[in-house]
């Protein structure tokens, strides 16, 4: 799958999984942001053309993505007032993401560079690659443009009504 998936499938997760609960540690902080770069982070770390490079990378397996988590989590300790452990966390799925889906559009070689063991393969074909990028980038503008948007002017439309059957209940 491309780049622009990979940021933004954590980011839709995310944002459907605490749907209009926005905690401060995920808005306040830029924390979709974040998240967003996590998931791109194995391609932006070590960006490939080829499935051979992919699973040549040694940010495409699990040992990096161990690490990663363990620092993100040392983190959690070391800066405590500007980072937590439920970003660490998403961060982290974000990253797991990534070589979930990269498993299942040509495969990953989980413990690159200590052995090779590769899994996956095309379940989805590169033809659906571009076409999942613009649904992704289609579902983001719903869920941060559009939907709050006809939130709001459904509550405008609501105090507009109470407004006016008080005005005629006088």
């Amino acid at each position: 799958m491309d780049t622009v998936t990979h940021a933004l499938l954590p980011v839709i997760v995310t944002a459907v999984v605490l749907r209009d609960r926005r905690p401060e540690w995920l808005l306040g902080r830029g924390g979709l942001v974040i998240i967003g770069i996590a998931g791109a982070l194995p391609d932006l770390l070590s960006p490939h053309l080829s499935i051979d490079s992919r699973l040549n990378s040694w940010s495409h397996g699990l040992p990096f993505w161990l690490l990663l988590s363990a620092v993100l989590l040392l983190l959690c300790a070391v800066v405590r007032q500007r980072w937590n452990w439920q970003l660490a966390l998403c961060a982290s799925a974000a990253y797991g993401l990534h070589l979930f889906c990269d498993g299942i559009s040509g495969g990953i070689n989980l413990l690159y560079p200590y052995r090779n063991m590769i899994w996956g393969d095309y379940w989805v074909p590169p033809i659906y690659w571009i076409p999942l990028d613009i649904i992704c980038v289609l579902i983001c503008y719903w869920i941060f443009r559009l939907r709050p948007l006809w939130q709001m002017r459904g509550k405008q439309k609501a105090a507009a009504r109470r407004d006016a059957d008080d005005g005629r209940n006088r």
